[in-house]
């Protein structure tokens, strides 16, 4: 039925699912985003496979390697973007941690990878849905978008993103 899932009960072994070369792991997570893209059927399947636990290992993993983990948060972004099941998975405090770490990270190793920034911040977005998980980011996201925000090199699509996830978690923290 399209994935085979020999890996373990849920069907993508989390534990080992971050193993390998640095080029395969690139590899696998541009083959996410291209799966994912447009597909909300992949994405719903990527999801129940746990798919979103392993792209956050894969990003913990190789938050210093731009091609990796541009690949990785790009493939998040995607597996995320209108995509609520995905979305509460990822917007569990633990998992948000993970991901918040990892960005924070890339800012000092691989400052000028725009795109992974935009991607961070348009995740960001998404998982702002609730009141409780904006209050949550407004804690441990706002330092990292407001370090986006000041940067000289920031370019206006991912100021502009960043701007746009403050805006976000503002708003439902104000009510």
């Amino acid at each position: 039925s399209g994935i085979n899932a020999e890996y373990g009960s849920s069907g993508i072994n989390a534990e080992y699912g971050c193993m390998g070369s640095a080029s395969v792991q690139e590899a696998a997570c541009r083959a996410i985003v291209n799966l994912t893209a447009k597909h909300m059927t992949n994405k719903v399947m990527f999801g129940e496979l746990d798919g979103v636990n392993v792209l956050l290992k894969t990003i913990q993993r190789y938050a210093v390697n731009p091609s990796v983990m541009e690949a990785a948060i790009t493939a998040l972004r995607n597996v995320c973007n209108k995509c609520p099941e995905n979305i509460t998975s990822v917007k569990a405090p633990s998992r948000m941690s993970v991901l918040l770490a990892a960005l924070d990270s890339s800012l000092t190793h691989v400052p000028h990878n725009s795109a992974i920034q935009k991607a961070g911040c348009d995740i960001i977005s998404y998982a702002c849905i609730d009141k409780e998980t904006a209050e949550l980011l407004r804690k441990n996201a706002s330092s990292y978008l407001n370090k986006l925000s000041s940067s000289v090199d920031c370019e206006s699509k991912i100021s502009d993103a960043s701007r746009r996830a403050q805006n976000k978690i503002a708003m439902l923290t104000s009510h």
